[in-house]
């Protein structure tokens, strides 16, 4: 019931922001990780704007479908980490691979039809910082941007996926990323 109430707004006051948690400095040894994943990962490249793979379970992402694929021992520790953050254990980790400031993710909300209830998307992002940018579906003049920094930990609950658009827009200058993107998908 309070999602239905939360997401009418006096038209004439400011949006709240979208209330997701964004924890800095959530995974010690950031750049280990980077570069394990930059240099022994498999990279599809079927899209144009980045790089991407996925471990755990097949799922379906941008008119892609990707196969199950055996979670690295290294992934499942992390997921357990998100578990004791969060509580859930996720299943799925999809990696999205920005090469440089030009590789970008448009404005779009998540599907969340096959998640777990109760759960969301984690986000985990490596390399140079970006940013996240929400915009309200409601009111377009309504944006938040949120810089990601190595080793933060950022959670969407699937609710937020109703009212808020979110993207990864260019950024001159910027250096390799690489978001992890945890989901505990129900087939």
């Amino acid at each position: 019931m309070v999602d239905s109430l939360h997401s009418h707004h006096n038209a004439h006051e400011s949006m709240q922001a979208p209330s997701i948690s964004l924890k800095h400095d959530f995974l010690p040894k950031a750049d280990t990780l980077f570069m394990q994943l930059k240099n022994e990962v498999v990279w599809d490249e079927r899209m144009r704007a980045r790089k991407t793979a996925s471990f755990g379970v097949a799922y379906d992402y941008s008119q892609i479908r990707y196969a199950p694929n055996t979670m690295p021992g290294f992934l499942q520790i992390v997921c357990k980490a998100i578990e004791n953050e969060l509580g859930f254990l996720p299943n799925n980790c999809l990696l999205n691979f920005y090469t440089d400031g030009n590789s970008s993710m448009g404005f779009h909300s998540d599907f969340t039809g096959d998640l777990a209830e109760g759960s969301g998307v984690a986000i985990i992002s490596l390399g140079s910082q970006r940013q996240i940018v929400y915009r309200s579906k409601a009111d377009k003049s309504q944006e938040f941007a949120y810089p990601l920094p190595p080793g933060s930990l950022l959670y969407m609950s699937a609710a937020i996926q109703d009212d808020w658009l979110h993207a990864i827009p260019k950024e001159a200058g910027a250096g390799e990323r690489i978001s992890m993107t945890f989901r505990k998908i129900v087939p």
